[in-house]
């Protein structure tokens, strides 16, 4: 008896772990954590999506707990988990829509089209950066930390694409079409859950 109920416990424990594994907040962090050596900037960028959601996740579900708590504590924890749990999908989901049409536009586009996009991406950035820094005051501060954060990690990304795929004497140099190849086929592995 005691047996069957330890097996029991074990596979349930087994199928959540694979419910967990199947969900997109997990697929973007298995992303972060098998890039890293090879690609670190990407993975840190990826982890710093990944943390925003986390956070937008949060922040919903505190609100939502916020707006429920006095009416009851236990049935806001609860509604609020569950928000927070879907908005963290959600976004992870729309991280990794995103993330697959960007894939698909280097792809289609090569290599010298991704880098004059970053450059213009990250061009409109630093002005919207430098727009936001002139009007800036010190009770916006935790307003401003995203956009800086944003608009710097664009300019690193585009200056480590330029020196990784444009620049044969970089000690790091890659091949453009067999690193888009590999993250589309990852990509495709992690949604039919290979």
């Amino acid at each position: 008896m005691v047996q069957m109920t330890a097996d029991r416990l074990r596979a349930a424990g087994r199928a959540l772990y694979e419910a967990v594994l199947q969900t997109h907040a997990a697929r973007l962090a298995i992303m972060v954590a098998r890039l890293r050596r090879g690609l670190p900037l990407p993975a840190i960028l990826l982890a710093g999506i990944l943390i925003f959601c986390l956070y937008l996740a949060w922040s919903s579900g505190r609100g939502v707990f916020m707006a429920l708590s006095p009416v009851t504590q236990i049935g806001a924890g609860i509604v609020a988990v569950l928000i927070g749990l879907a908005v963290l999908e959600l976004l992870a989901a729309f991280a990794i829509t995103l993330l697959t049409a960007a894939l698909q536009l280097a792809y289609d586009t090569g290599r010298h089209r991704v880098r004059a996009l970053l450059v213009i991406a990250s061009a409109i950035a630093l002005m919207g950066l430098g727009w936001r820094l002139a009007e800036f005051e010190p009770a916006a501060l935790p307003a401003t930390v995203l956009p800086v954060l944003g608009s710097l990690g664009l300019v690193a990304l585009t200056v480590w694409f330029e020196r990784a795929y444009l620049r044969p004497a970089y000690p790091g140099f890659r091949d453009f079409w067999v690193d888009v190849v590999a993250a589309r086929s990852f990509l495709a592995r992690a949604a039919h859950a290979e």
